[in-house]
């Protein structure tokens, strides 16, 4: 019996043919998954009140501090001018990032490059479109405390 170029290759393609209808009307494999770590209901409770985040003098002039207070909640206290403190929620307002930090006295985030005023948090340059939420802070003795 002879084997021609035709035969070899029709018969190649119906045995592909037939391997691949059988591993597609094979039963899927079941996977084991890691349950959500949250229900959609049970959202985090806010943070309220006051809240102590540190000492005015770790905020040198032109700078800024992040301060973790929940799992939603960042705060970003910048210092403008000597006796001038402002606080935000460093979520940056494009994208839902943490902002950096202070960088040539812009609020700065590494994300996608907005850039934010450190005494007004409104938008200077980037993609962001509206300011960062302002926080209210005090000042108490050498006490920093973020009113939330």
């Amino acid at each position: 019996m002879k084997l021609d170029r035709r035969t070899a290759l029709s018969g190649a393609l119906a045995t592909t043919g037939a391997i691949t209808l059988a591993a597609c009307a094979a039963e899927p494999e079941i996977l084991e998954t890691t349950p959500p770590r949250a229900a959609v209901t049970s959202a985090p409770e806010p943070v309220t009140g006051e809240q102590l985040l540190g000492k005015a003098e770790e905020i040198l002039v032109g700078s800024g501090k992040k301060f973790p207070i929940s799992d939603t909640l960042t705060i970003l206290v910048t210092r403008p001018k000597p006796d001038v403190f402002r606080a935000f929620d460093a979520t940056c307002t494009h994208a839902g990032c943490i902002v950096s930090g202070v960088t040539d006295d812009q609020i700065a985030c590494g994300c996608h490059g907005a850039r934010y005023n450190q005494d007004s948090g409104e938008p200077e340059a980037g993609p962001a479109k509206s300011a960062l939420a302002k926080i209210t802070i005090e000042v108490r003795g050498d006490d920093l405390y973020a009113l939330i």
